[in-house]
């Protein structure tokens, strides 16, 4: 903002043109600054680092002698230096899920970069990483649980730092005999910081897909009745379905089977159970389970 000063000397009018007067600064500095620094803390709330020093340069631009605000500064890239190899690690994290590649999110993982970030976390918390800063949002986060060494990461959306609409659950393990890598994902909506509503479910070890199919979720836990479609090695056709409540499955009982000729099968199964009439032949299918197995999102069944 430019000011006129007239001074009258000798009876001439002497105009000076001030841009700023020495030590000064307008209020409409004062505001920039202001909106510069509260846009920093926003970014900071997101624990993105970079853009919030940015945010703060500009600020520094408007009130340099600003103690209070150099202070400020100095305490955010202190901040900034600790965490700018967060934000690497989180912005490749973002880049591995979007394009699906378990293979570069778990040597992400396995780096120094990836341990350092799961040390940070420690054995049961979290770090979220929201790119355009707050709390509320498109972003990303890594959480680790007291009851498992299994670290899991979410990409999508955020309200107020509580996982709600449409995101992407990501685990990936190498720990398999075979040395090939096992890969569970659930992408779709999330409310209440938990999988609600309906979802895709894909899994795999290696080259061996398990799951891939949509279910309505309920808390994490897969719901509902779904049809089976399957086939033998031996060419032969086999149908059924199979029931889901809280995650766990309806299964018929032994008398029911009997009472509709089939054979109760006397081996323990863990995977679909082809049921057999009393002379041998394939009749349907169905899930029967010998031992007690919750099926829905990873880490929440």
């Amino acid at each position: 903002m430019r000011r006129h000063i007239k001074l009258w000397a000798t009876g001439v009018a002497v105009v000076l043109t001030m841009g700023m007067l020495t030590g000064c600064t307008s209020k409409e500095q004062e505001k920039a600054a202001a909106k510069y620094q509260k846009e920093a803390e926003n970014y900071v709330a997101g624990n993105n680092y970079e853009a919030a020093q940015k945010s703060m340069k500009k600020a520094l631009e408007q009130t340099p002698k600003d103690a209070d605000l150099k202070k400020a500064a100095e305490k955010l890239d202190k901040e900034a230096k600790e965490k700018s190899a967060y934000t690497k690690t989180m912005e490749a994290a973002i880049a591995a899920i979007e394009a699906d590649d378990a293979k570069a999110l778990n040597e992400l993982q396995e780096s120094d970069a990836g341990k350092a970030l799961a040390d940070m976390i420690g054995k049961e918390g979290s770090y979220i990483y929201m790119p355009e800063g707050g709390t509320t949002g498109k972003g990303i986060g890594y959480y680790s649980f007291a009851d498992c060494d299994c670290n899991e990461w979410y990409y999508g959306d955020y309200q107020d730092g509580v996982r709600e609409g449409t995101g992407i659950w990501y685990y990936v393990n190498p720990d398999m005999a075979d040395g090939s890598l096992y890969k569970e994902v659930y992408n779709g909506a999330w409310s209440g910081d938990k999988p609600n509503g309906t979802g895709h479910q894909y899994v795999a070890q290696g080259d061996n897909v398990q799951t891939d199919q949509d279910f309505n979720v309920k808390d994490g836990l897969f719901e509902g009745t779904y049809q089976i479609n399957s086939t033998l090695d031996d060419g032969t056709a086999v149908t059924g379905s199979y029931t889901l409540v809280d995650g766990k499955y309806q299964t018929i009982s032994d008398e029911e089977l009997l009472a509709n000729s089939f054979a109760v099968p006397t081996d323990p199964h863990l995977a679909i159970a082809f049921l057999y009439d009393g002379t041998g032949a394939i009749r349907s299918c169905t899930m029967i389970y010998a031992q007690d197995v919750t099926e829905g999102v990873a880490h929440f069944r």
